[in-house]
């Protein structure tokens, strides 16, 4: 069985990203190739933020996420339209709109909607995190 994530709760007001980080765990433990990708959506995508700092006592979630993706080569797709209004961009989209850097955390990618419908089209069972 493979699956798509779709998280749409933010990393500051929700447990979103934090049940979908203990689900997509246990998912690999069981099934390395058990995940297609992950897609967040709405707030979920500050959790791309590579400015962001929590404090020391916290998870770095934005860290746990990038670790996921390193050392199973899973995908983390954040809606470009969504983290762009959130001031989240890339090398690309930072020249495009004439900032002076960019703000996407490593291992994270922009994507658009297109991109979740494939994936939902090519796996098992999609699940949201709100």
């Amino acid at each position: 069985m493979q699956y798509t994530l779709l998280i749409t709760g933010s990393p500051y007001q929700s447990k979103a990203c934090h049940t979908a980080l203990r689900f997509i765990r246990a998912a690999l433990a069981k099934s390395p190739n058990s995940i297609k990708g992950v897609f967040f959506y709405e707030d979920a995508v500050l959790i791309g933020n590579h400015l962001a700092q929590p404090p020391r006592d916290e998870i770095n979630l934005t860290q746990a996420w990038q670790d996921i993706a390193q050392q199973h080569h899973v995908p983390l797709y954040l809606c470009i339209a969504a983290a762009v209004r959130r001031g989240i961009v890339s090398d690309s989209e930072s020249k495009r709109y004439e900032l002076p850097h960019h703000t996407l955390a490593e291992h994270f990618q922009l994507e658009g909607l297109g991109t979740l419908v494939d994936m939902m089209n090519s796996t098992h069972k999609i699940i949201q995190f709100r």
